[in-house]
């Protein structure tokens, strides 16, 4: 079995195609990250952290640039809403969760593209940058955009992006561990808080009645 190659070392790689598959875009094909974050989808403060799942969709030439792009982005505190990202013919599009999209106003919006397009600029290579929104649920079409992260119809990359989420629901969410046959009872979520500490017994004397017996003295 081949081992899935690690392009950070700040996230996972989870999944990888190195190559293109199939005939949508320019050589389309993806892979899956993981990284840990302290803000939700909506980039609100955690009390606890999330594991983020997202996607970089590549095209035919594989350009590993775009990861260090993306290390820039989650050390600014603003891949929490990223569901997809990717890099095609110098431009650099970030497609976040609809609900981080339209939670605020248009200049709430425009701020973070301009954040995102601040660092792109920064590179070595200056890219210029795209901002883009997904929404899984069907009913909603029309609050996906998805600024030309593939170059095919949009009737196709909705279904590409979705069948992707679909696979692997991207987002933030609550760390499940493995359970482990060593720890059966583990809990299934880490991802809320005690209401109270567990109660601490009080420590039991030693001797019985906290006394030791007169030493004998021969």
């Amino acid at each position: 079995m081949t081992a899935v190659p690690q392009y950070s070392n700040l996230f996972t790689c989870l999944y990888d195609e190195p190559n293109p598959i199939g005939s949508i875009g320019r050589g389309t094909h993806y892979s899956i990250f993981r990284c840990v974050e302290w803000l939700d989808v909506t980039r609100r403060p955690l009390a606890l952290p999330q594991v983020h799942d997202f996607a970089v969709i590549w095209d035919e030439d594989h350009d590993t640039r775009v990861i260090d792009a993306i290390e820039q982005i989650y050390m600014a505190g603003l891949l929490s809403p990223v569901q997809f990202i990717g890099e095609r013919k110098g431009t650099l599009t970030a497609i976040v969760a609809a609900r981080f999209y339209f939670q605020g106003s248009e200049a709430d919006t425009e701020k973070y593209r301009s954040a995102i397009a601040a660092i792109a600029q920064e590179l070595p290579d200056p890219w210029t940058a795209h901002l883009g929104s997904f929404d899984r649920s069907p009913g909603n079409p029309h609050q996906s955009i998805y600024e030309g992260i593939i170059s095919d119809s949009e009737h196709r990359v909705g279904l590409y992006l979705a069948n992707i989420d679909s696979l692997w629901q991207l987002g933030t969410g609550d760390y499940r561990p493995a359970i482990r046959p060593e720890y059966p009872d583990a809990a299934p979520v880490i991802g809320t808080l005690l209401a109270s500490p567990p109660a601490i017994p009080k420590p039991k004397a030693f001797p019985p009645g906290g006394l030791l017996p007169p030493t004998k003295i021969a």
